[in-house]
């Protein structure tokens, strides 16, 4: 990583505390002092998740997804959504954390949420590099907010000391119900490869109203119009997931 943040520093710090590390930081000189944050922060993460799995995820969401088939049927749905569009995936940690860094300028004023954030991995890693005044995940399935929220819970026992900016939440609800990250987010990642086409127009329609200056972070191009009349497509990478290897796309609003 070329560039740091203050809780990459704190980590780093807290890693040269620790007697595996130091004798690395020892070695070491300069921006390899970035790899050795990286390293870092991958650990912290594999520590946090080492018993909330993805097969453990996976399996919390085909669960939940078949509740959802039963209400859905019982009409108590409010938002009807495709299979597809709530089919469990997870990004690359490593790749993510390297985008968040590298490409995505952001300060202590500015809020991250995941729309879609699952047993909240995504949402830590920002949180672990970011210096973000606070990482948000929104979910549909409550078993999986339900396991990001005991995530949460390990991680301000164990982990948020080690942070200069700590703070982390979830919120169990429909991202089509949830204003908070069109009317406050500066960064939003939108896991959005597998989402109908019908739900990705309604998430345009409010992704116009964020601020100016605001990053997007996707999966999938969004198409229509209006949305690429105020967002910029400023940059478009490879990233793995743990399907394979996908495209992320990088909008910011103008």
């Amino acid at each position: 990583m070329s560039k740091s943040t203050d809780n990459l520093h704190s980590l780093l710090k807290d890693g040269v505390n620790d007697n595996n590390t130091r004798g690395e930081a020892n070695r070491i000189i300069s921006d390899d002092l970035h790899q050795l944050a990286q390293k870092k922060v991958l650990h912290e993460l594999d520590s946090l998740y080492e018993e909330y799995t993805f097969a453990t995820a996976k399996d919390a969401s085909l669960t939940d997804d078949l509740q959802r088939r039963i209400s859905k049927n019982n009409g108590t749905c409010e938002h009807e959504h495709t299979e597809d569009s709530l089919v469990y995936g997870e990004i690359d940690l490593k790749g993510f954390c390297e985008l968040l860094v590298h490409h995505i300028p952001h300060n202590s004023d500015d809020l991250f949420y995941d729309l879609g954030s699952g047993s909240g991995r995504a949402v830590f890693a920002a949180r672990f590099v970011g210096d973000f005044r606070e990482c948000v995940g929104i979910e549909l399935l409550s078993n999986l907010h339900e396991m990001a929220s005991s995530v949460r819970s390990l991680y301000r026992f164990q982990y948020q000391h080690k942070l200069i900016h700590q703070n982390v939440n979830f919120v169990c609800s429909d991202l089509l119900d949830y204003d908070g990250w069109w009317k406050d987010g500066t960064v939003v990642y939108i896991p959005n490869l597998l989402f109908d086409d019908n739900l990705k127009d309604q998430i345009a329609e409010k992704a116009v109203r964020m601020r100016t200056g605001a990053f997007l972070i996707c999966l999938k191009k969004f198409e229509g119009a209006a949305f690429n009349s105020v967002f910029e497509l400023v940059k478009e990478r490879p990233v793995a997931m743990s399907w394979g290897e996908s495209n992320t796309y990088i909008y910011q609003r103008q």
